[in-house]
């Protein structure tokens, strides 16, 4: 059975992310820097360096991977993230509406077609990505060596799109449920939809977290770092990565100044 195929709707845990989308073009934030390569990037570069266990084929072959992987997600981003600007501006107008304009039927007719697309393309993606390892040998791997290497900047590109995604669609998400408290018919109806995007988006975030092991540990960074945990934790138990995911947060602590003591 390939990994993913494990997933469960009721392993997805949402994150709490409800501001307004905003394409991201700035430079990774700066939790990403970890106390070990602040001071004195080129020392912290030998030592990953001879921490990395990797064959010079295997990087070869995770970096040409990385930068597959960043053009399938980054081409998803290009599609879906107009369509979450549409959802969360229909249902803003009519919200706006005095309260006798208001057409909860309406609502649903605009908003239900853009939610089934971000779906369509979200699966189309998680297929994509599981292409990329029909064999399993690269979950293997990178499911050993998790901690192995630091992130290579095809790594590093390759989880800010990853970031950005998680972002816009599972705060609009979390943004469209909430405003649809206001429409008790439009809830019941599109509730559901918007609950079935958070199983491909788990299973694309766990998916290149699997196969490429610097991302698994820079994305549990940016997640972290929108407050995201919880999502986190669903994307570690989604795939059989329990055991890791408290090694995983405590990186995170240490980079972040949050872990416990």
């Amino acid at each position: 059975m390939h990994p993913f195929d494990i997933i469960r709707e009721g392993d997805f845990l949402s994150g709490q992310q409800t501001s307004k989308p905003s394409l991201i073009h700035d430079t990774l934030p700066t939790i990403l820097l970890s106390a070990d390569n602040q001071a004195c990037p080129e020392p912290a570069a030998k030592s990953a360096a001879v921490d990395d266990e990797r064959t010079p084929q295997e990087i070869k072959q995770d970096k040409e991977l990385a930068d597959r992987l960043s053009a399938l997600i980054e081409d998803a981003n290009e599609k879906v993230l107009p369509l979450c600007k549409q959802i969360r501006k229909h249902i803003e107008n009519m919200k706006a509406r005095p309260d006798e304009d208001k057409n909860e039927d309406e609502l649903v007719k605009a908003v239900r077609p853009l939610i089934e697309e971000v779906e369509k393309v979200l699966n189309e993606t998680n297929g994509m990505v599981k292409g990329a390892d029909p064999d399993n040998q690269l979950t293997r791997t990178a499911t050993r060596n998790y901690k192995d290497h630091k992130a290579t900047p095809e790594e590093q590109r390759l989880a800010e799109a990853l970031k950005i995604m998680v972002e816009e669609v599972q705060g609009t998400i979390d943004w469209a449920k909430n405003e649809l408290e206001a429409f008790p018919k439009a809830k019941k109806d599109l509730g559901p939809l918007l609950d079935a995007l958070g199983q491909p988006l788990v299973q694309i975030a766990a998916g290149v977290g699997l196969v490429l092991a610097g991302v698994l540990n820079l994305l549990s960074k940016l997640l972290s770092g929108l407050g995201m945990e919880s999502l986190l934790h669903g994307i570690a138990a989604a795939v059989g990565l329990d055991k890791i995911y408290k090694g995983l947060m405590g990186t995170v602590g240490k980079a972040t100044g949050s872990g416990k003591k």
